[in-house]
């Protein structure tokens, strides 16, 4: 007996290993990026499965598409022009509401255009656009509007909004006729997706709103805005931080929830694009040559902003991996007027902590007394109950919560308890070297190493380069070259480490319109580095080339050729993810 119960008592806390580990990630002392990206693309199935997939008639797309573009000119457009269209929205089309997601940071070099668009949009329902940036050579243009609340509102609070460092804003002209304006930025998580929207943002103190709110405040008559405080702690809710963003209207008290970065989650209706379904688009040359009825538009929502590939306002979301940005707007505002937003919400650590907790004490208590096949039912039921009660939470009252943590404490838990076996891990196969030093020039790096010499040195963080196939027939080598120690590696350099990982495997899986999104993100994360550029012209060499059933991605060796030079150049008018 006491061999027993010592026995069962070491069984019992090997299964608390799995809880530890869990809770210290919930934590964010040993996070998973793994879990995270697993609870990520587990709510982007829900989102996918569960999209209305009907037209939104209450808000109406503007598309400065390729064709305006072919038949007026290349962007920017003479303000003239747009001043046309802005009329021909308010006068012949009788329309409620205009947001840009499109800014002007320069003047017109056509003498007369800023006044002519100035005049067009005073005394308008306007919403015009800007954003911000975190770039260090970027620089501030154009006036900004004025705050949306005091900074004094958020002082003392536990509040991590997003606070940026530079705008680009409108010309002083543009933003007095129009004073209303909204920050069209999004926040790309670690894999590249946008599927979060700040509703605020802070700038040297202050708190501006985004394009969505302003533009649905706009359409409420511009109520105040006034920050949401959660009363009391529970279930892990952070004391004093912002759970709302609160509008006064008619008396009452809308309430729109956000996350612990005052965030919301769009509300994606279907794949996006003219002919998705959600939305419907109108060209803007179908606009000025007057092909669209009079009054087709009366009291709608109008939105301006692209589709065309060449303005690169194009996202990489949950539905799409081309997505206009102007419909990622669209459907914030769509949700915002059904009073509908999921969110992940500040309780959500508490949350996370009880299902842990619960979970582990039913395992640890219940699953040395059963057999293999009764604890392999008791396991089932508990996994259906997790991600039932996940499911549903998410599906009918819009809270998004995190789930795999649990589901894999679960398993591993089970393990223990059931089976104890333990897994090793091997690894095999050795790779030709050779003279690698002459290519550094043409990936921009200062050291190229073999995958024999990144497993020496086991401690550092290693960025792939490509695979080279020294001779016909011969296997791929992969090169790399390091980044740094693990433990100093910022988190920065994290998440675009695993941004390029997802562009390499589109680059292999020749999907080359989703290697073109991860790569514009990784350019706008570091707009210096060569080895994007390299790929990007690859991509673009590719394009016209049949699909090859027997590509793998390698490089031939001889086929590199290192450039005299590079050059290149970004300019930024159209609305942008930062």
């Amino acid at each position: 007996m006491p061999q027993t119960l010592k026995q069962r008592s070491l069984r019992m806390a090997a299964m608390l290993v799995p809880l530890l580990l869990a809770v210290l990630h919930a934590l964010g002392f040993i996070p998973s990026s793994a879990l995270h990206r697993v609870d990520d693309a587990i709510y982007d199935l829900r989102l996918r499965s569960s999209m209305s997939g009907t037209l939104e008639p209450r808000v109406v797309i503007v598309d400065i598409d390729s064709e305006s573009l072919a038949a007026i000119g290349p962007w920017p457009w003479p303000r003239a022009q747009l001043a046309r269209l802005v009329d021909t929205l308010f006068e012949q089309q009788n329309i409620a509401v205009l947001g840009f997601d499109i800014v002007f940071p320069k003047p017109d070099p056509q003498a007369g255009g800023d006044a002519a668009l100035a005049d067009a949009l005073r005394n308008r329902p306007v919403v015009l656009g800007y954003f911000f940036s975190n770039e260090s050579s970027a620089s501030n243009l154009g006036v900004l509007p004025a705050p949306v609340m005091s900074a004094e509102r958020l002082q003392g609070r536990p509040v991590r909004i997003t606070r940026w460092d530079t705008h680009e804003s409108n010309i002083p002209e543009l933003a007095q006729a129009a004073p209303r304006a909204g920050a069209f930025n999004a926040l790309p998580d670690s894999d590249g997706v946008v599927r979060s929207v700040p509703l605020l943002a802070e700038y040297q103190g202050q708190t501006y709103e985004s394009l969505g709110l302003a533009v649905f405040r706009r359409v409420l008559g511009s109520p105040p805005l006034e920050p949401g405080f959660a009363r009391a702690p529970m279930m892990g809710r952070r004391a004093s931080g912002l759970e709302s963003v609160n509008l006064q209207h008619d008396g009452q008290t809308l309430a729109i929830p956000v996350d612990e970065r005052v965030a919301a989650l769009v509300p994606y209706r279907g794949p996006g694009g003219p002919q998705g379904g959600s939305f419907t688009y109108i060209s803007a040359i179908d606009l000025l040559s007057g092909r669209v009825p009079p009054a087709q538009l009366q009291g709608r929502i109008v939105l301006m902003g692209t589709t065309a590939p060449s303005l690169k306002d194009l996202r990489l979301t949950p539905v799409g991996a081309n997505y206009p940005g102007v419909e990622a707007h669209a459907n914030l505002i769509t949700g915002l007027l059904d009073g509908h937003l999921p969110v992940k919400p500040d309780y959500a650590l508490g949350y996370e902590m009880l299902v842990l907790l619960v979970s582990s004490a039913l395992l640890v208590w219940l699953l040395p007394g059963f057999g293999v096949w009764s604890g392999a039912a008791l396991l089932a039921a508990l996994l259906g109950a997790l991600i039932g009660l996940n499911s549903w939470l998410q599906v009918r009252h819009g809270l998004v919560l995190p789930l795999a943590g649990s589901v894999l404490m679960v398993l591993l838990t089970a393990a223990v308890g059931l089976v104890g076996r333990s897994w090793g891990f091997t690894a095999s196969g050795e790779l030709h070297t050779t003279q690698l030093a002459k290519l550094r020039v043409l990936y921009g790096v200062d050291q190229i190493a073999t995958e024999q010499d990144r497993k020496r040195q086991p401690g550092w963080v290693w960025q792939e380069l490509d695979r080279l196939r020294l001779r016909p027939g011969d296997p791929p080598m992969a090169i790399f070259t390091p980044l740094g120690p693990s433990a100093g590696l910022s988190s920065e350099l994290r998440d675009e480490l695993r941004l390029w990982q997802q562009a390499l495997r589109a680059w292999r899986a020749q999907d080359w319109d989703a290697c073109d999104v991860h790569l514009l993100n990784l350019q706008r994360q570091n707009a210096k580095k060569v080895l994007y550029r390299l790929y990007e012209d690859r991509v673009a060499s590719r394009r016209s080339l049949p699909p090859d059933p027997a590509w793998d991605g390698a490089t031939p060796i001889e086929s590199l050729q290192v450039p005299q030079s590079r050059t290149g150049s970004t300019g930024h008018t159209m609305s942008k993810c930062p």
